[in-house]
């Protein structure tokens, strides 16, 4: 795997960066520091474009330019999900959020389920703030590949509803939804709480 990782040189970044390597011995990753500019590494292909978000405020209208165009999937680290919003409004490839002070199984596991075309989200992407999330979850829908059937459900499923109630709206077993959410999960690349209304 071809791996781009965009952080901005402090001890921090580069001890996630060690991490990766440490991780990942074996794919080709090349790290750029956001503050020399290094727009160049983008015109590079990759499995997956890494974008670390600490500090990265007086860069991102840049960033967010220069990533926009990049057919490889990119993937943020962040330490809340204030720029979520942005961040995936304004930059198509943008396929997960990840706490980047969280748990380093998750974050490896989750950059191998965005590389493979999926998405990975440590925070809840129905929710911003508790604003509704609007255009965000149709399109995350279709790249996902949900059907008709799971869309339902996950409506149902975000609007608090439980296995039985759905089964019983939809004349379908509890085992059937029980299936339909677990496909909707390893699809989305979410876990069980995410579904759960808050």
């Amino acid at each position: 795997m071809k791996m781009l990782y965009m952080g901005v040189g402090n001890l921090s970044s580069n001890g996630i960066f060690y991490m990766l390597e440490m991780c990942f011995p074996a794919d080709q990753l090349t790290l750029a520091n956001i503050q020399d500019g290094q727009s160049d590494l983008l015109k590079n292909k990759y499995d997956i474009v890494i974008l670390d978000c600490e500090a990265i405020e007086p860069f991102l209208d840049t960033l967010i330019g220069e990533l926009s165009s990049v057919d490889a999937p990119v993937m943020a680290l962040a330490v809340d999900k204030s720029q979520l919003r942005r961040l995936h409004n304004e930059m198509p490839g943008l396929r997960g959020m990840v706490n980047r002070n969280g748990n380093a199984d998750f974050l490896i596991k989750a950059i191998s389920v965005i590389a493979d075309g999926g998405y990975c989200y440590s925070w809840n992407v129905f929710d911003y703030n508790g604003l509704a999330c609007g255009g965000l979850s149709e399109d995350m829908y279709e790249k996902a590949g949900l059907t008709r059937r799971e869309r339902e459900i996950l409506q149902f499923c975000l609007a608090g509803e439980t296995n039985k109630s759905i089964s019983l709206r939809l004349s379908r077993s509890e085992k059937t939804i029980s299936a339909h959410k677990s496909n909707i999960l390893r699809k989305l690349g979410m876990k069980g709480w995410q579904l759960k209304a808050n």
